[in-house]
């Protein structure tokens, strides 16, 4: 067992963060999970089962977000500590040489420009890693099939019953618009074209 002066406080909190959020995870698996796959009753079942089938989509895309957010806060740990690391034996020789024992001014300017350095070495490694650019990657498609989600749900449960348009049906009709537009062109060019012949 590590002693106390070798227990890291900040890393302690991440992974307590890490072990919090894996137990949601497995509360939410056997809690609300498990009402998901319930079979639904009623003049309302069509429409419910559509949403829960829809559901684990915003679970997966909070999921992946929070996962994102726990590696840049074990990130942003992680050059807290380098700055710290950097500047403790800095701000000892300073105070040393220093009759009244206080850092001065350019102790905090050096402190500035050092934070400054290393948390962005820090975050640009991270930014060039793989882990990140996947991370990346996984956490944009959730978030589009997030949206699609949403208006799907949005179309369901508010567009259709109140006779509304959805995005698809205007889509189409935008579509219809463009090309009778271009249709129009076509003729109106190829009438000034006869009529100029006339």
């Amino acid at each position: 067992m590590p002693s106390m002066d070798e227990v890291n406080p900040e890393e302690t909190r991440i992974e307590i963060t890490h072990e919090l959020f894996d137990l949601w995870l497995k509360a939410y698996g056997a809690t609300y999970g498990r009402l998901m796959e319930m079979p639904a009753m009623g003049p309302m079942r069509e429409r419910f089962t559509k949403l829960m089938k829809e559901s684990p989509t915003s679970v997966n895309y909070f999921v992946t977000m929070m996962e994102s957010m726990m590696d840049f806060q074990s990130v942003l740990l992680q050059a807290m500590i380098k700055t710290q690391e950097k500047m403790t034996s800095k701000i000892e020789s300073d105070m040393e040489s220093d009759l009244e024992g206080k850092p001065t001014k350019e102790t905090f300017r050096d402190f500035y420009k050092v934070w400054f350095e290393t948390y962005s070495e820090t975050f640009k490694e991270f930014l060039k890693s793989e882990e990140f650019a996947s991370d990346l990657s996984t956490l944009l498609s959730r978030s589009i099939d997030f949206q699609k989600n949403n208006r799907a749900i949005l179309e369901e449960t508010f567009l259709k019953p109140n006779d509304l348009p959805t995005k698809s049906e205007i889509d189409e009709l935008t579509k219809e618009i463009y090309t009778l537009k271009r249709k129009m062109n076509e003729l109106t060019s190829n009438l000034n074209k006869l009529s100029r012949r006339g």
